[in-house]
């Protein structure tokens, strides 16, 4: 965290994604989705108004915008209001928004295994697991779901996700206790953002194998049964 000084406050701005909690992502997310594309700006500008295209004035109209979203994304990582804002100096501004030009930056996740999170350890998924159960079969349907959810730019399943993937020692997967994972959702939802990354980027990639382990294993063990319900061929022959 960087802490400076703003109209007598000393305001905490974050420099990294370890600084910053999915709920603020989340929250930082949804300010980014509502801002207006140029496009939109100069199509509503080109909509209300009876006066001939004037570059200038669409000019002026996308640099207005601008100065709204990033009054907006200051506000919104500082905690102050628009009138507190509109006192600071535009070197501050600046370099408040310099600050934060992490959250545009792509990011390098880290490989790991396991993550600590209020004094618990949580380990990732292995795959190949030999004690695969319909439990694990269920699961594996829930991460798909989530999977794709994820895949349509809906982090907000990030938490369960991590939830219902992540055990402690001595968990077993496929116990799917929803109340445990509802309350570990929850509990998720806390973590930094930097961890989430790195843990999202594991589970992306282990999940599909993950998943179609499970379902081969299913397939072969129903198999295995209708197999053994068969009477041998010699019998069917005698009657």
């Amino acid at each position: 965290m960087k802490i400076i000084k703003i109209n007598e406050k000393e305001i905490e701005i974050p420099t990294s994604w370890f600084d910053v909690s999915f709920e603020q992502f989340i929250q930082f997310s949804n300010i980014s989705k509502a801002r207006k594309s140029e496009a939109d700006v100069i199509s509503g500008y080109k909509n209300d108004s009876n006066e001939s295209d004037n570059e200038e004035i669409i000019s002026l109209l996308v640099s207005i915008d601008n100065v709204e979203f990033n009054t907006k994304i200051v506000c919104f990582w500082t905690g102050l209001d628009e009138s507190e804002i509109a006192l600071c100096s535009l070197d501050m501004i600046e370099d408040i928004l310099k600050t934060i030009d992490f959250v545009g930056e792509q990011y390098n996740p880290i490989a790991l295994d396991k993550f600590t999170f209020n004094d618990e350890t949580f380990l990732l998924p292995k795959g190949g697991m030999e004690d695969e159960n319909f439990g694990t079969y269920i699961e594996a349907e829930q991460v798909e779901l989530n999977n794709k959810r994820i895949e349509n730019g809906d982090f907000g399943y990030l938490p369960r996700q991590i939830a219902l993937l992540c055990k402690k020692e001595g968990e077993k997967r496929g116990l799917v206790d929803e109340v445990m994972i509802e309350e570990r959702t929850q509990k998720f939802k806390k973590l930094d953002m930097a961890t989430i990354w790195d843990v999202a980027f594991f589970l992306l990639k282990q999940e599909n194998k993950l998943m179609m382990h499970s379902l081969t294993l299913l397939q072969m063990e129903e198999t295995q049964k209708l197999l053994s319900q068969q009477k041998p061929l010699y019998q069917v022959m005698d009657g």
